[in-house]
């Protein structure tokens, strides 16, 4: 294992366009989002791999091995969220279970997102998804904000914001690593 190569994966791409609000797709706003957190990281020292810097597809799976096979030290997914309810708001993280090393990770980021773009707390959860259960390395599938929310989609669509929520999510990494 890498210890300073973080693999950083921009979610959905390519003919998968992930959740589509009323001006923005997700897949677009994970990969600008997802370039510029790996340039804060390499700013500050970190080694980093990603997923894709173009608008293509990869399946979960691949995105897991190619991590897996990089070695990567730790792994961080970047998604926007949807809801039914357009009232829903707010960044969430994920790791794939409390006793994952990647849920002091999730918890991290989460909090550094929070605190540095003053989005609403949805808190640091649990999923089963396969990039964090497929992954061998502490894993975090961080969830902006909701593209279902007119609130949230502005915000996500704001180069300023993306900036702020690049740099805290990097903060959250190097944080973890710092403990």
């Amino acid at each position: 294992m890498n210890p300073k190569l973080i693999y950083i994966d921009a979610g959905h791409g390519g003919t998968d366009p992930g959740a589509v609000g009323a001006q923005a797709r997700e897949k677009d706003i994970n990969l600008a989002v997802a370039l510029q957190v790996g340039r804060a990281l390499t700013q500050r020292g970190f080694a980093v791999c990603c997923s894709r810097t173009k608008d293509m597809r990869m399946t979960v799976t691949e995105r897991a091995r190619a991590a897996n096979k990089a070695k990567a030290a730790a792994f961080v997914s970047i998604h926007c969220n949807s809801a039914a309810n357009k009232a829903a708001r707010g960044a969430e993280t994920f790791a794939y279970s409390p006793a994952s090393k990647g849920y002091g990770l999730a918890k991290s980021i989460q909090r550094n997102l929070v605190n540095t773009t003053g989005t609403p707390c949805r808190g640091t959860k649990t999923a089963n998804f396969a990039v964090l259960r497929e992954t061998a390395m502490p894993a975090a599938l961080v969830e902006l904000g909701f593209l279902s929310n007119k609130i949230d989609e502005q915000f996500l669509l704001d180069s300023q914001w993306q900036r702020k929520a690049a740099a805290a999510i990097a903060d959250g990494v190097t944080e973890y690593f710092s403990l």
